[in-house]
This record gives C-alpha cells, sequence and structure tokens, in this order.
C-alpha cells in the first residue's frame, strides 16, 4: 500500500522570520507604542542576518502599520490605527466592485453596519450629538446643488457613526462609503432621489433625537434601500 506523499516543507525567507518575530514582541508587549527598535546594526547581530533582512523586516512592519519608520531615525512602535486594516484591503475591494455582485455585497455591507449605527445612535446619543446632528440636517436641506448635497450627506452620515465612539467601527463605516462614493452620485442623478433622501435624514434625526431605536432603525433602512434602489434604476437605462 502506497502512502500519500508528504507536503512540502515551506522554506521562510530571512527577513520574515525576523519580521515575525518582531511583531511579536509589540503584540506581547515587550515593545510597547513610543518605544524605538534596536538598530539596524544591532537586530543584524541580534537575528544574524544581513542588513537587507533586517530592513525587509522593517519595511513589511512599517506597510502593517506596527512601527513607523523616519529618515535617519530609529524605527518606533505605533498606536495601532484601525483605517490602516481597511487600506490593505482596498486594492482588493476595488477590484469587488468592478462588478455588479462586488457592488451588492458593499451595499448589503453599508446597510448592517449603518442601521445598527442609526439604533445605536438613538439609543445614546447626548444632547450635544442631537444638536449638532440638527445643524449638520440643516444644512444638507438647505443645499440644493448636488455636489454641495454629496458633501452634507457625508457630515450628517459621519455624525451617527462618531456617537458610537468606536475607532474600529468608525474606521470600517468611512471605508465602505467611501468604496460606494459613486453609488450615491449616481442614484442621485434620478429625479426622486434628492427629495426622498432629505425626507428620510428628516426621519432619521427625529427618531435619534427622540431616542427611538426603531424609529431610527427603519429610517435608516428605507433610506439605504431607496438609494439602492434608485442607483440600479439609473445603472439599467445605461447605454
Amino acid at each position: 500500500m502506497s502512502r500519500p506523499p508528504l507536503p512540502a516543507i515551506k522554506r521562510h525567507r530571512l527577513f520574515d522570520q525576523v519580521a515575525e518575530h518582531l511583531a511579536q514582541m509589540i503584540y506581547s508587549g515587550e515593545l510597547k507604542v513610543g518605544d524605538a527598535l534596536p538598530s539596524e546594526r544591532e537586530l543584524m547581530e541580534h537575528f544574524q542576518v544581513g542588513r537587507p533582512a533586517v530592513r525587509e523586516a522593517l519595511l513589511w512592519l512599517n506597510k502593517k502599520g506596527l512601527i513607523s519608520v523616519s529618515g535617519g531615525e530609529r524605527a518606533r512602535v505605533t498606536e495601532p490605527d484601525p483605517r490602516d486594516i481597511l487600506d490593505q484591503l482596498s486594492g482588493s475591494a476595488r477590484f469587488l466592485l468592478s462588478r455588479p455582485q462586488g457592488v451588492q455585497l458593499f451595499q448589503q455591507t453599508r446597510l448592517l453596519v449603518e442601521v445598527a449605527l442609526a439604533r445605536e445612535a438613538a439609543r445614546m446619543a447626548t444632547a450635544e450629538q442631537v444638536a449638532e446632528l440638527e445643524e449638520l440636517l440643516a444644512d444638507n436641506l438647505a443645499g440644493y446643488d448636488l455636489e454641495e448635497f454629496a458633501q452634507t450627506d457625508d457630515a450628517f452620515h459621519f455624525a451617527i457613526a462618531r456617537m458610537t465612539s468606536n475607532p474600529v467601527i468608525i474606521a470600517l463605516y468611512e471605508g465602505v462609503l467611501d468604496l460606494l462614493q459613486d453609488q450615491r452620485h449616481t442614484s442621485l442623478k434620478n429625479p426622486r432621489a434628492l427629495a426622498d433622501a432629505r425626507d428620510c435624514h428628516s426621519r432619521i434625526f427625529q427618531a435619534i433625537a427622540a431616542h427611538d431605536a426603531d424609529g431610527a432603525e427603519a429610517a435608516m433602512r428605507r433610506h439605504l434601500h431607496d438609494v439602492e434602489t434608485y442607483y440600479w434604476a439609473v445603472r439599467s437605462q445605461k447605454p
């Protein structure tokens, strides 16, 4: 009876091993935010590798947002930024958005995220946050130019996201909304889109101000459903 072939042994490059070791030191807290890493020469001696391996490892860690590298200074451990995660996914995300099914996936993601944000905002909004949202709504309702509306629309929705005070959620929301900018501009070409968006924004604000979580969720769900509907209607009319 023949035995199944053994899997090939992966050969890790030297810089991969150096980068992984340094990353584990950061994850474990041995290297803390603000700490300077050893010099290139010290790293070379410690890991018994050449300068190219050390520099490649530092470049990898910098790309992952774990360290910052400034010319002439030692690399330092940096505070993690949730936006770095989305930046790394940007290329793949834009490739997905080049296809209709990819757009639908991101529309669904935005719906799930923003409906939850509206519900949380209604539950926890402070008087100051409600007042700020009211001002942003007034700006949004006053803008008749489509470009101006788009800008005030962003400000209104971002204010709702910020009410969670959760940087990961805010970064996720900003990333998804940025990727769906074309959706907004396309959907607004529908004659009914602008009036319906203003009406939904008013309903969303009223529910949040009244701390009506169910109402805020329903209003946001209707709003995003309208945006998706108008987007695909306009797309279907293109030659």
